[in-house]
């Protein structure tokens, strides 16, 4: 015999293949592989209580305060660990019980389904003050720029006119229009609109929708749909809406940014948010928690981290943490020295639930993706 330690996130599939178990074994198998964490807040202690022995019946376990037990106090947090098998049992009991547990039996039943492959959004800014330099280029260059980057076939081409870098003043309707206008002139007549999908990054309505008759597919607003018209124009010409999640405004969104818990607000705003587009009929929508965007380091830190708590609305997540100051908070850098930790944000992210990555390093990033493929489809 020969024994070997292998690394505990080899795609259990992938093994099955060179042992060949039994298909129905391996289907119940599959459900045992990996560990499941819910972090439950704020629950009465009788169904913590009620929970724990649920959960020790089928196996399963529930942490909680050491009070609870005794009664001691009225509420307490709570960590359920669980595989797939036992919380697939642990639905059926709670959905029976009282206190709150019918709620809990309603989020487990959620699909978090990770992707296995993530999409490519190259950025391209046609102004003079976005935060990166790289990733600007004026009338004159812009084809040639817009040119390099289609060679490199990425899903999603993200161009933008104004500056959202911490600090920074809306232009004006005029200006952002009177820079995108024979760029997005330019994408039509050439057809290059048929090589990727083109989204703008913009809160005006009025380059919003020129663009969109000019082939693009995506409307990238970071206003966290502040004006209802966007998501009309998003149902009308059938495009896709990214929903990013921003505190503030640009020009203040950094003045000390404060949540009670990130993720259950920004939980809410998709909720709320997700609501309104389908009111008015949006059939393709993608949530971006909004890296950088009225959040401390910390903060962004933390939504990368537990990115697939937002899975739960089965949507495509996006993810641009490209060079941005959170790599600075924690690595003293300038902006032209953050691809090693941009590409690391983004790995991470990926791994932890996103779909499509906006970058301002497209080559690097189709290059360390090639990799990260070759390396999941190992099967030892």
């Amino acid at each position: 015999m020969i024994f070997l330690k292998l690394n505990e996130n080899t795609d259990f599939n992938e093994l099955c293949k060179i042992i060949c178990p039994d298909k129905i074994g391996q289907k119940i198998m599959q459900k045992k592989i990996k560990i499941h964490f819910i972090y439950i807040k704020n629950i009465r202690t009788v169904a913590a209580n009620i929970l724990k022995q649920d959960a020790l019946r089928v196996g399963a376990e529930l942490v909680t305060h050491k009070e609870v037990v005794t009664a001691g106090i009225s509420h307490s947090n709570a960590l359920l660990m669980a595989t797939c098998e036992q919380i697939e049992k642990l639905i059926k009991k709670e959905a029976m019980q009282d206190f709150g547990l019918k709620n809990l039996a309603l989020f487990l039943q959620k699909q978090f389904i990770k992707p296995k492959k993530p999409k490519l959004m190259a950025v391209l800014n046609i102004n003079k003050d976005s935060f990166n330099p790289k990733s600007r280029t004026d009338e004159k260059h812009f084809q040639s720029r817009l040119e390099e980057l289609l060679e490199l076939k990425p899903e999603f081409i993200d161009i933008g006119a104004v500056s959202s870098r911490p600090g920074s003043v809306y232009c004006g309707v005029k200006e952002e229009f009177k820079r995108l206008k024979k760029s997005l002139d330019l994408i039509y007549a050439q057809n290059y609109y048929k090589k990727a999908i083109f989204s703008l990054d913009s809160f005006d309505e009025y380059s919003l929708e020129y663009a969109l008759n000019k082939g693009f597919g995506l409307i990238n607003d970071i206003s966290g749909l502040k004006n209802e018209n966007l998501a009309k124009l998003a149902c009308q010409y059938k495009a896709k809406y990214c929903l990013m999640h921003m505190q503030n405004e640009p020009y203040n969104m950094q003045d000390n940014p404060h949540y009670e818990d990130v993720l259950d607000e920004l939980t809410q705003f998709f909720t709320q948010k997700l609501e309104i587009l389908h009111k008015y009929g949006v059939k393709e929508s993608i949530l971006d928690v909004g890296i950088g965007f009225g959040k401390s380091a910390w903060h962004n830190m933390i939504l990368i981290k537990h990115l697939g708590h937002f899975l739960q609305f089965d949507k495509p997540l996006l993810i641009g943490a490209s060079r941005k100051s959170v790599i600075n908070a924690y690595f003293k850098s300038k902006v032209e020295e953050r691809l090693p930790a941009s590409l690391y944000l983004h790995l991470k992210a990926f791994e932890n639930g996103a779909s499509i990555i906006r970058t301002h390093d497209l080559y690097e990033h189709k290059q360390m993706f090639k990799l990260q493929s070759i390396m999941q489809e190992l099967s030892l």
